[in-house]
This record gives C-alpha cells, sequence and structure tokens, in this order.
C-alpha cells in the first residue's frame, strides 16, 4: 500500500497525469515519492476502467469529489461537467 495522502494531493497526482507529466514530475510537483505516484495512479487507473461512468469518474477524482472509501463517484447531483473544462 503506497504512504497516505490526503484527498487534494491525490486528485494533483491525477490531473498532473492528465496534463501529460511524467511519474517524476509529478512526484517533485506533489511532494510525494515517485513510487507513491504509481501506485496512486495505477489505483486511479483501475477505479476508473472499472467503473459503469468513467468519464464521471475520473471528472469526480481530478475535483477531488471522488469518495475513496466508499468506492463510489462523487454524490448523486454532483455535475461532474465536461472533462475538457477542468
Amino acid at each position: 500500500m503506497p504512504a497516505e495522502i490526503d484527498p487534494a494531493t491525490r486528485a494533483d497526482i491525477a490531473f498532473y497525469a492528465a496534463q501529460g507529466y511524467s511519474q517524476a514530475a509529478i512526484a517533485e510537483a506533489a511532494g510525494v515519492s515517485r513510487r507513491t505516484v504509481r501506485k496512486y495512479l495505477d489505483r486511479t487507473r483501475e477505479v476508473v476502467e472499472g467503473s459503469a461512468n468513467p468519464r464521471a469518474t475520473l471528472c469526480a477524482i481530478l475535483r477531488d469529489e471522488y469518495d475513496w472509501g466508499q468506492g463510489e463517484r462523487a454524490p448523486d447531483g454532483v455535475d461532474t461537467g465536461d472533462l475538457m473544462s477542468l
């Protein structure tokens, strides 16, 4: 299990990855190790790929609205908007 990090840092990791940053650059920007970045990106990929609505799930992760403890995306009624508008 990777080191526990706060939800905002986890969202930052996913955001930087979506922007095309390398794992080393993400680690430096987020203040965590490359191993932590890799493990959280792997977990994010698993969650998004396993979701019934991957786009909404990814938007929720990037906006720090995804409930990692529940394994659910943002609560009903939360507007995940258009991914390109983030």
